[in-house]
């Protein structure tokens, strides 16, 4: 079995140990990177006054603090990795050079180096007297990575839970929760995983089937944000959580886990480690990311004839099987010409309920027919997305394209189409070639 690979923010302090103990015990079996950032310590007046008399040029005082600097660096670096080998893990030190903002830094390293995780203390980088809100916010706001908050200290009944608490995963259906219950997945999948759901008035998204599910309410008079992650660390406390996992974004109120709301809070109000999972996560594929593909090209314009509902998320794969076979039929009869695949439009979305047209692109309008519906794709410049593999992980795909769309400075169109290129019947479901467009005229 390939070990994960953990890149752990340390610079030495007891709540940096302390994360990498936490971190190894949720994570074990992994090859960790512990990252020392260096400042060089031009401010530190006793180490100044100290190299200074010893030299005669400013040329060799720089020398002095850059040598004095690299080696205590590696010398605590060590100090880490001969904690995570205490741990369990393998270990290596990582010694970067720093300009002063280590949460950026640390972001950084995660974009360059890909890892399957970053870990913080939540106190400790940065000295004894840093908070969560400075160098663990910067981290978690711009890792491209999921990063792991370890708070210090932990009590003995939280301590114990790391032994063989479930973990509890932020759910909402969104793409982002979804994505949280995927890495949760590959990071914890020797653990229990328990699905926690917030009521906030929304409609309810079922969780997929075997999972463990439980609910808690939004506590009144409290911001959205804070009464969600309050509930949340309830639930975790309740059921004797190891850690708490959530999306970094999700949709409206609950539904919308932006950093700054449900994620920043449970990080500053939850007494558990908590992982975040970012929307933007690029997978390790080498020099090529999921981003690649995603292309802007010029489309059509097309006819698609089909049947026509209001659906929900959870609804659409029983509409989509009584209504493609049903169009396929229709349009048979009458004599249509197919000229595509399967293809569904999405329109006016309120509330994760879409008008949906199912059917297939036609050669002409059909005349008049009970049942049949038809929706007018115009030609002109499109974006679109490729996605390979089950319907399941579709939303890691329209992550990608909403990522596109807030870098673009764009708002996503209220219409858009997804063509089954590939499905049921025509290949192994990891085969599945699934196109998503959206216009942009």
């Amino acid at each position: 079995m390939t070990s994960l690979q953990v890149i752990v923010g340390y610079d030495g302090s007891v709540a940096a140990g302390a994360a990498i103990e936490v971190a190894a015990a949720l994570v074990p079996q992994a090859h960790a990177r512990i990252a020392y950032l260096w400042v060089p310590p031009f401010a530190d007046e006793t180490l100044r006054r100290r190299l200074w008399h010893g030299t005669r040029r400013v040329d060799d005082f720089v020398a002095a603090v850059e040598r004095e600097g690299a080696a205590e660096s590696m010398r605590v670096a060590t100090m880490g990795v001969a904690l995570a080998r205490a741990a369990g893990w393998e270990a290596e030190p990582l010694v970067e050079r720093g300009y002063g903002g280590e949460g950026m830094q640390l972001a950084e390293l995660a974009e360059k180096l890909e890892p399957d995780l970053l870990v913080l203390g939540s106190r400790g980088l940065g000295g004894a007297h840093a908070l969560l809100g400075s160098v663990s916010d910067m981290a978690v706001h711009y890792a491209p990575r999921p990063v792991l908050v370890v708070p210090h200290p932990l009590l003995l009944n939280e301590r114990a839970s790391l032994t063989a608490g479930p973990v509890l995963v932020g759910w909402d259906g969104s793409p982002g929760a979804q994505r949280a219950l995927a890495v949760a997945e590959e990071l914890f999948g020797r653990r229990r995983l328990v699905l926690a759901a917030v009521h906030d008035g929304a409609p309810e998204q079922p969780a997929p089937e075997g999972y463990e599910a439980l609910t808690a309410e939004e506590l009144a008079g409290h911001p959205s944000g804070r009464a969600v992650a309050d509930a949340l660390a309830r639930l975790a406390t309740e059921h004797k959580a190891a850690a708490v996992v959530v999306g970094s974004r999700g949709r409206s109120a609950i539904r919308e886990i932006l950093l700054g709301s449900v994620a920043m809070a449970t990080l500053h109000h939850t007494a558990r480690p908590v992982l975040v999972v970012p929307h933007r996560v690029r997978e390790r594929t080498g020099n090529a990311t999921a981003t690649d593909r995603i292309e802007i090209t010029t489309a059509p314009a097309r006819i698609v004839a089909g049947r026509r509902g209001r659906v929900a998320p959870a609804e659409i794969e029983a509409f989509f099987s009584r209504a493609i076979p049903a169009v396929a039929a229709e349009l048979a009869h009458i004599g249509a010409t197919v000229t595509g695949p399967p293809t569904a439009v999405y329109s006016h979305e309120r509330s994760q309920v879409f008008d949906v047209t199912a059917g297939f692109p036609v050669a002409a309008e059909p005349s008049a027919t009970p049942g049949l519906a038809v929706e007018h794709l115009p030609a002109g410049q499109v974006v679109r997305a490729e996605h390979i593999g089950p319907y399941s992980t579709l939303p890691a795909t329209y992550a990608l394209l909403a990522n596109w769309f807030g870098d673009h400075a764009r708002t996503p169109p209220r219409i858009m189409w997804e063509e089954y290129v590939a499905g049921p019947g025509d290949t192994r479901e990891s085969d599945y070639r699934t196109r998503i467009v959206y216009p942009l005229n």
